[in-house]
C-alpha cells in the first residue's frame, strides 16, 4: 500500500501505479514508473538537506542533496519532494514568503455591526 501511495504522489493514477508494482514483482520493467532514488522511498536525507527543508529553502536542499549524494537534478528533486511530503507538515499550500489570509472576514463583521448601529441611531432620532 505504501508503494502505491508513493507512486500516486508522483502524479501516477491508481491503475498505472498498480500495473507498475505488478510488473516490478514479475521482474519486468514498469512502463510508466517514475525513477525514484533510495532517499525518496522513505530513507532519511542528509542532515544539512533536512535542515534546509525545515527552513523553507527547497532549492538549497536540492543543491545540497546533489552535492552530498551525487544524484542528478531530477533524482535529487524527487528525493527532496518525497521526503517533504512524508515528513514535513504541509504549509497550507503557501509558497515560501507568502502570507496567508489573516482574518479579513472579521473586518466585514465589524463593518456590518457599525452600519447596523448607525442605522439604529438614525431610526431612533426620527421616531
Amino acid at each position: 500500500m505504501e508503494a502505491i501511495k508513493l507512486l500516486r504522489s508522483s502524479g501516477m493514477g491508481l491503475k498505472e501505479a498498480k500495473d507498475a508494482l505488478d510488473a516490478h514483482a514479475r521482474g519486468k520493467p514498469a512502463p510508466h514508473a517514475p525513477s525514484f532514488s533510495a532517499p525518496s522511498m522513505g530513507q532519511s536525507l542528509p542532515p544539512d538537506v533536512v535542515d534546509a527543508l525545515q527552513k523553507g529553502h527547497k532549492i538549497e536542499a536540492i543543491r545540497l542533496m546533489r552535492e552530498q549524494t551525487g544524484l542528478g537534478l531530477k533524482e535529487a528533486k524527487d528525493a527532496v519532494d518525497g521526503y517533504q511530503q512524508m515528513h514535513l507538515p504541509a504549509a497550507g499550500g503557501l509558497s515560501p514568503g507568502q502570507v496567508g489570509d489573516t482574518g479579513s472576514g472579521i473586518w466585514w463583521v465589524i463593518v456590518l455591526v457599525l452600519v447596523c448601529l448607525v442605522g439604529y441611531m438614525v431610526l431612533r432620532r426620527l421616531a
